[in-house]
């Protein structure tokens, strides 16, 4: 990779997570920038996306979530300060501010994440036991209540709720996970594909509460109950998991312009603006950045690692190289909820609904292997199209989703019609796939209907 930059120049990075840490390590491998890491985290270089399995026993301990230890980047010369607040930043004067100390840069970086959403009106977030996940310490906190707990309460039917309620189950704790919406996952995969995770968290114990939103929590010093409609029921823990904001505070004090997500507004090139204008020496990626989705165009924001990563190695060649642009995206997303795994790509039913746009869709039941051989599970396929391209798809299973999620968000990205997949050639071998795969089965369904709509 050629280096833009032959005098050192001083790189801050405001955040330590996927963004910053993979900026700062490419910085310098690839450059001559002098780097320092700002971080309000205890910790960094960790899988967040990890931290349920470990609470649910499937990985050991939390330390092997922690992909690289501060040593590694002192060793690489990153000045990584942990556990430090940056006040303000100063985009005029080119500084930022912890306490009374300013520091100044050539190059910025802001990569500040997201935090979560407490319900306001929710009586008891502040009780002992109630808790979010977001950080490493939040779940070592979270780990260490669920040791004295019988039972535990999530509020909120997204990826991470589920995956929790999953784990809480899996160590045989009383699991309940309430979602207001009348579906669980319900950004991600529309209600008739929400109904088989909803029987497999049942068939794990847990109960399951969609349509509703609890009262109050309940409790002295510590949680002891959640109330919900009348009925009160015993949480010895309750989770919040209802969404996260991006936390932009400082971006939005410092003058940079917010998108109407609430993300920071950037260019193609990942360059935020202050009123409409691009700013040259600053960066921004991961959770806090407004991005577009391809297929409606609208801006969105992307809470998925792969995403962030990629923002990252633009960030990087932005600052080394020759600059690379940061397109629209189909975000594609997967969870591992038990034994399920649940994926989708592009546009739900919900969002082109929303959109007035004309779909048509396929769906089918299969299997991930021949029927005679051992091991197999149900396959669920639903695939979007609009104007006979195919525009989004969901996939539900035991195995398989994640190879077919992807091999789907490029069929998307490459505007594949319907009668494509309808032909699309798929290989075949009994402990790995059925003779036809039922994605084919799924185009073949969109397609019948086209052509009833035609006659």
């Amino acid at each position: 990779m050629p280096q833009k930059n032959t005098q050192e120049e001083k790189v801050i990075i405001i955040g330590g997570g996927a963004v910053g840490m993979a900026v700062a390590t490419s910085l310098k491998r690839h450059s001559n920038y002098s780097v320092t890491v700002f971080s309000d985290d205890r910790h960094t270089a960790y899988s967040q996306c990890g931290m349920p399995f470990v609470i649910g026993r499937e990985i050991q301990d939390f330390g092997s979530l922690i992909l690289r230890d501060n040593r590694f980047f002192r060793d690489m010369g990153i000045d990584l300060r942990l556990e430090t607040k940056v006040d303000s930043i100063d985009v005029r004067k080119k500084t930022i501010s912890h306490g009374n100390e300013k520091f100044v840069f050539d190059k910025l970086v802001i990569a500040t994440g997201s935090k979560p959403i407490i319900p306001d009106n929710l009586p008891g977030t502040s009780l002992e036991n109630v808790f979010t996940l977001r950080t490493l310490s939040d779940a070592m906190e979270i780990e260490k209540s669920l040791s004295r707990a019988s039972s535990i309460v999530i509020v909120g039917g997204g990826s991470i709720g589920a995956e929790m309620a999953a784990a809480t189950a899996r160590r045989k704790i009383e699991t309940m996970i309430i979602s207001r919406s009348t579906s669980l996952l319900s950004h991600n995969i529309d209600p008739d594909m929400a109904e088989p995770v909803k029987e497999h968290l049942e068939s794990m114990g847990v109960k399951v509460l969609t349509g509703y939103v609890p009262e109050s929590i309940n409790g002295e010093k510590s949680v002891r109950s959640v109330t919900v409609g009348s009925t009160e029921f015993p949480a010895d823990i309750v989770i919040l998991s209802t969404g996260v904001k991006p936390q932009n505070e400082l971006a939005s004090l410092a003058g940079i312009d917010i998108g109407e997500t609430g993300g920071i507004r950037v260019d193609k090139q990942l360059r935020p603006s202050l009123d409409g204008i691009s700013h040259q020496d600053i960066y921004c990626g991961g959770e806090c950045v407004e991005v577009h989705e391809l297929i409606t165009g609208d801006p969105m924001l992307s809470q998925v690692a792969s995403t962030a990563r990629r923002m990252a190695g633009a960030i990087t060649r932005n600052l080394t190289a020759e600059p690379v642009e940061f397109g629209p995206i189909l975000n594609p997303w997967i969870a591992v909820i038990g034994d399920l795994q649940v994926g989708s790509v592009g546009i739900t039913s919900k969002k082109a609904m929303n959109k007035k746009m004309k779909i048509i869709t396929g769906m089918a039941t299969g299997s991930t292997r021949a029927d005679y051989y051992p091991g197999g599970s149900k396959l669920f396929i639903k695939l979007i199209f609009n104007d006979r391209y195919l525009a989004g798809a969901q996939i539900i299973g035991g195995e398989g989703v994640k190879e077919r999620t992807d091999a789907l968000t490029l069929a998307i990205r490459k505007r594949t019609t319907v009668d494509e997949l309808v032909d699309i050639e798929t290989c075949y071998a009994p402990p790995v796939s059925m003779l036809i795969d039922p994605v084919t089965f799924a185009a073949k369904g969109a397609l019948k209907k086209m052509r009833n709509k035609k006659t």
